[in-house]
C-alpha cells in the first residue's frame, strides 16, 4: 500500500514539474522609447519585433460611432508608437494638419451626448504647442453651403499653397438622407480652420457609387484624392489627381494587396508620402513617391481604424485613430 502511495505521489510530482516547466514567462511590453534608425529608407517597411494582440475591430449590433473614442499616441518615427490615451470622447473620422504658422489642427465627426444641436458635426481641437495642449471642441462653420445638401461629413483637412484651410467631405447634394449613390467629395475654404466658405461643384464623385472618406495630400505638384472604394472596400481606393486641389480628375485604382480597408488618411513621409489605414490586422501603412507605386502594406501593430497622422513642428509623429473599446452604455441623444 505504502509503495503504491509512493508511486502515485511521484507521478504527481513529476507532472506538476512538467506543467510548471512549460508556464509561459510574463509578458514582455516593446519599449516605446526604441525606435529603429531615422535616417532608415522610407521605403522598407519597418516591422516591430514583437506586436502586442490586436483585437478584431468591426461595427457590432446595435452599436454607433458615439460608443467608440477618437485615442492619440506618439512616435519618433511613424512606425512604432507608444502608449494609447484618450483623445476626444464619442469621437470619429479624424483628420490632422500643422499649418505653416506652427499650429496642429485635428477635425472630426463629434458626437457630444449632451450637446443634441451639435451631435453628428464636423468639430475642430487646435494645439499651439506642438500637441501639448489642445483646444475645447467646437463645431466648424460652412457658410454658402446649398440647403439642398445633406449635413458635411467625414472631414480631411490639406494646407493650400497660400497658408489657407481647406476641409474635403462627404455630402449628397440631392439631401437624400441615406447613404446613396449621389453622394461625393466636396470642400470649403477657411483662413482659421473654424469658419469656413463652400467651394461651387464636386471635387470628385463616381457614377454609381458614393464617394465617402476622403484623404488628401500635395505631392511635389500633384494633389492626391484617395477614398475606399465603397461598394467593396477592401478592393482598393478610388485615386484622383488635381494641379489646384480643386478640380480632379480620375486615374487607374490604388488595388489592395490583402484585402487592406483604405479608410484613413495620407501624410508626407520621406521623398514621398504614406497612407494610413484600418484593418484586420490593425492599423498599417503603404508608401510611395509618385501615387502609382505603393509598397507592401506594413502594420503597426496597433489597434484601431480610420487613422490619421501628423509630423509635429520637433519632428516627431502624432497617430489619432478611432479606439478599439465599444462604451455601449452610451446612448444616443433621443433614443
Amino acid at each position: 500500500m505504502r509503495k503504491f502511495l509512493f508511486c502515485i505521489l511521484a507521478l504527481f510530482c513529476v507532472a506538476s514539474s512538467s506543467f510548471a516547466q512549460f508556464n509561459p514567462p510574463p509578458h514582455q511590453q516593446n519599449d516605446p522609447h526604441r525606435y529603429p534608425d531615422p535616417n532608415r529608407n522610407p521605403r522598407q517597411p519597418y516591422r516591430p519585433p514583437t506586436s502586442p494582440p490586436i483585437s478584431p475591430r468591426g461595427p457590432q449590433q446595435g452599436s454607433g460611432p458615439w460608443q467608440r473614442d477618437l485615442v492619440i499616441r506618439s512616435s519618433a518615427d511613424g512606425n512604432q508608437f507608444g502608449e494609447e490615451r484618450v483623445f476626444i470622447e464619442a469621437g470619429g473620422v479624424p483628420s490632422a494638419i500643422r499649418h505653416p504658422d506652427g499650429r496642429l489642427l485635428v477635425t472630426f465627426q463629434w458626437f457630444p451626448l449632451d450637446r443634441a444641436d451639435q451631435f453628428d458635426k464636423v468639430a475642430v481641437v487646435i494645439s499651439n504647442d506642438d500637441g501639448l495642449t489642445w483646444s475645447a471642441p467646437v463645431p466648424i462653420v460652412i457658410e454658402g453651403m446649398p440647403f439642398s445638401y445633406t449635413r458635411a461629413f467625414d472631414p480631411t483637412l490639406a494646407v493650400t499653397d497660400d497658408g489657407g484651410i481647406r476641409v474635403y467631405f462627404s455630402s449628397d447634394p440631392s439631401g437624400k438622407r441615406t447613404m446613396s449613390p449621389n453622394i461625393g467629395t466636396h470642400s470649403a475654404l477657411s483662413r482659421d480652420g473654424i469658419h469656413y466658405q463652400f467651394e461651387t461643384g464636386a471635387r470628385m464623385t463616381v457614377p454609381g457609387d458614393r464617394v465617402i472618406d476622403p484623404a488628401v495630400w500635395k505631392l511635389k505638384d500633384t494633389w492626391h484624392l484617395t477614398a475606399p472604394i465603397s461598394t467593396t472596400p477592401l478592393s482598393g481606393a478610388y485615386h484622383a489627381v488635381s494641379a489646384d486641389g480643386l478640380h480632379f480628375q480620375r486615374v487607374a485604382d490604388i488595388l489592395s494587396v490583402n484585402r487592406e480597408n483604405w479608410t484613413g488618411n495620407l501624410v508626407g513621409y520621406g521623398r514621398g508620402m504614406r497612407f494610413y489605414g484600418g484593418g484586420r490586422d490593425g492599423i498599417w501603412w503603404s508608401y510611395t513617391e509618385d501615387g502609382r507605386t505603393w509598397t507592401r502594406p506594413a502594420t503597426t501593430g496597433i489597434a484601431g481604424g480610420d487613422p490619421t497622422v501628423v509630423q509635429t513642428g520637433a519632428g516627431d509623429y502624432i497617430i489619432i485613430s478611432v479606439g478599439d473599446e465599444i462604451h455601449s452604455d452610451r446612448k444616443r441623444p433621443g433614443a
